[in-house]
């Protein structure tokens, strides 16, 4: 998926509550087997790596790495005059 749609996709979730903005426990890494990521949509394959996250009242969040890496780049408040 292009960077920018899945980035576009976890904002969205991030702003409805579906995906958390508040500090979450990182519980492993590890190949993927098919679960869907609740990122981008698309299903974490066995040729990606899937990032098993633990949310609120030990909610489960299983992101492709990718998606890892931006859902924490949207979560984090921005600092002003930052780029």
């Amino acid at each position: 998926m292009n960077p920018d749609v899945a980035r576009q996709l976890i904002r969205d979730r991030i702003q409805k509550g579906s995906l958390p903005r508040d500090r979450t426990i990182e519980l492993w890494h590890a190949p993927g087997f098919g679960q869907t990521c609740d990122g981008c949509g698309l299903a974490i394959t066995t040729t990606d790596w899937m990032c098993l996250i633990c949310a609120d009242e030990w909610r489960a969040i299983r992101l492709h790495e990718e998606c890892l890496v931006l859902w924490e780049d949207e979560r984090l408040p921005r600092i002003p005059g930052s780029t």
